[in-house]
């Protein structure tokens, strides 16, 4: 990939990539690095895309597998830099700020946080990307129907947790 490209593509969607592992990891230094590296194989990469779709899902791959590569990796089962007594690092309100309209949209955007890994990357997916389940299914390599039972778990645990938010409100 030729120099000009290479900064367009990242321009267009380092956002996109930052949002997804940010999601993935809840940890900005952590999601810097996903972030990095999903570029770096931009680079390094011969890939021959067909379209500007073809790229962003090409991009939304690498950087799922690059979360997790993270996780699964020897020196994050096996090695503990925090002891019991020491703050670790995780994404607060401190060091990502976020502006919502409403207090709802803060609600929604805490709760789709605590779904788990798997209900979070179809939510994020399919409600802030715009993918169908048939083309989330094609990124994240599972079957279409796995992805439909995802998006409805997702949508009964944030239900729940939002209406008990709500409910505590009034």
């Amino acid at each position: 990939m030729e120099s000009r490209e290479y900064e367009r593509v990242v321009t267009k969607y380092i956002d996109t990539v930052y949002r997804i592992a940010i999601s993935h990891t809840k940890d900005a230094s952590d999601a810097d690095d996903v972030v990095q590296q999903t570029f770096v194989k931009l680079l390094t990469k011969n890939v021959n895309f067909t379209d500007e779709e073809h790229i962003k899902r090409w991009l939304i791959r690498v950087c799922i597998n690059e979360c997790n590569s993270l996780f699964s990796s020897f020196w994050r089962k096996n090695v503990n830099l925090f002891d019991n007594n020491t703050k670790e690092e995780h994404v607060t309100e401190e060091s990502i700020t976020l502006s919502f309209t409403t207090q709802e949209d803060s609600d929604l955007y805490e709760a789709v946080q605590m779904l788990p890994a798997k209900c979070q990357i179809v939510v994020h997916l399919f409600y802030y990307e715009g993918y169908s389940t048939k083309e989330i299914a094609e990124i994240i390599k599972v079957r279409e129907a796995t992805v439909r039972t995802r998006l409805v778990r997702a949508r009964k645990l944030l239900k729940g947790k939002l209406t008990e938010a709500w409910d505590d409100e009034e």
